[in-house]
């Protein structure tokens, strides 16, 4: 695949300082995924008009195309093999306009959550999206992903806030829909079929996002409870306090946070209560001292709270914070974990919770269980390992007893991490069948050839 003809054509879009081959490529940092740099083959360009003369190319000589983004990606979206082609598109980073009376941002797709945040920001107002890894995140890969994060309980995920798109379909096409408007009945809506296609139906190169007034956190609370329904009492009666908001909603059980703040060297941040999970609380409000006195004289809270701290400062928001972000800390305690990302039904948490505990400890009582998530929308991270390479047939095991039942509740085996090429067999185990039989037909009608991103979700 890789022919001087091929590196000189691509050259002759990009400058050939921006292809990059074999040790040159092999030598760049993989991100999440060890497999994200298995083409031997790289090009980035910085323009939208340089992207469609790419795929356009690639089309002619029926050559896979990889897009590429942050590379945060946990469910293998962006991995490669040596027959497909890198289009990287980290070069496109412009924020080309932000309008704070309309509440709107148009930016380039290699944008990163934190500088669009960031410019939003200065005109008091919001992405209403925040993830982890917001440093490298990009714009496009968000939305190829429709990531959630910790602030979809209350905005939305990635879909909610994209009000138009420009993508490069599989012939080189340039699809412009870069609506500005929340109301456009314009026939199909095609931007939401690339929200959450991983790349499989074409590139989004630029986007229109929906901004929202920025908030800040008066209020950081750490309450030990004993399940999750009590976690959800505490919330309900957080958003009861007049004149004060919920930004944020998490929630770690116990082995999880413990694990994580010990490796951090942060044990003390929950040495206030053993609890067997801990809710991370923040609130907006216009006079803090009153809010909390209003939340802690409530006796439903007062019933459901074992004990509470609260943040005096910012270095001990933070510290509260990095327990629960640092996830992969775990993976320094216990080598070769799977991870999980599943939805419930606020209501069914803790029977999920149990259900899950049971069916794994009857197939290894050794494995270890890690869970933590965003409890407004009840999206819960697993984190299960015993420190052993565990075979495919047992990976497979370890999946069924996580994801057994979830479609019955109504909630879904894959929550905001994607399906990529990892959790392929799920959904085909998993998925309906006629809306898998619909998925491939929509593949086939915007990519007949199968070269947009081959072999991930279908």
């Amino acid at each position: 695949m890789k022919t001087n003809a091929l590196l000189s054509d691509l050259a002759a879009i990009t400058g050939e300082q921006h292809v990059h081959t074999g040790a040159d490529l092999a030598a760049r940092d993989p991100g999440f995924h060890p497999g994200n740099l298995g083409a031997d083959l790289a090009v980035y360009p910085d323009t939208t008009e340089q992207v469609a003369r790419i795929v356009t190319l690639c089309a002619a000589h029926k050559i896979p195309v990889v897009p590429q983004g942050g590379l945060t990606g946990l469910s293998g979206a962006a991995s490669s093999d040596s027959d497909s082609l890198i289009l990287g598109l980290r070069r496109m980073t412009k924020i080309e306009a932000l309008d704070p009376r309309a509440n709107t941002a148009i930016v380039q797709c290699g944008a990163t959550l934190q500088s669009v945040e960031a410019a939003a920001n200065e005109h008091g107002l919001s992405v209403g999206i925040d993830l982890g890894a917001r440093g490298t995140a990009t714009i496009g890969g968000m939305i190829a992903t429709n990531a959630g994060g910790m602030e979809a309980f209350r905005n939305g995920s990635m879909r909610a806030r994209v009000l138009g798109i420009e993508a490069v379909t599989a012939t080189g096409a340039v699809l412009d829909d870069l609506t500005e408007v929340p109301k456009c009945n314009e026939g199909y809506d095609l931007k939401h079929l690339f929200c959450g296609a991983e790349g499989t139906l074409g590139i989004v190169t630029r986007a229109v996002l929906r901004l929202t007034p920025a908030t800040t956190a008066t209020t950081t609370l750490l309450i030990g409870v004993g399940d999750a329904a009590a976690a959800l009492a505490i919330t309900r009666a957080c958003r009861a306090v007049p004149d004060a908001e919920v930004l944020q909603t998490e929630i770690m059980w116990r082995n999880y946070a413990v694990t994580v703040a010990a490796e951090i060297g942060l044990s003390h941040v929950l040495g206030f209560c053993d609890a067997p999970a801990y809710l991370l609380i923040e609130l907006s409000a216009g006079d803090p001292d009153a809010a909390l006195e209003t939340l802690f004289g409530d006796p439903a809270v007062g019933a459901a709270m074992i004990d509470a701290v609260v943040a005096k400062n910012e270095k001990e928001r933070a510290e509260i914070w990095r327990i629960r972000e640092e996830s992969f800390i775990v993976d320094n305690t216990v080598a070769h974990c799977q991870w999980y990302d599943i939805s419930v039904p606020l209501g069914r948490i803790d029977d999920t919770i149990t259900a899950i505990d049971t069916r794994l400890n009857a197939l290894d009582p050794d494995l270890g269980i890690w869970v933590m998530g965003h409890l407004g929308d009840g999206n819960l991270h697993y984190t299960i390992g015993n420190g052993q390479p565990q075979p495919p047939a047992r990976q497979a095991e370890i999946a069924d007893a996580v994801y057994d039942g979830l479609k019955k509740t109504g909630g879904a085996f894959s929550a905001e991490h994607g399906i990529g090429t990892e959790k392929r067999a799920s959904l085909a185990k998993y998925g309906d069948p006629e809306k898998l039989r619909l998925m491939r037909a929509i593949k086939h009608a915007f990519d007949p050839q199968g070269i947009m991103n081959p072999g991930k979700v279908l």
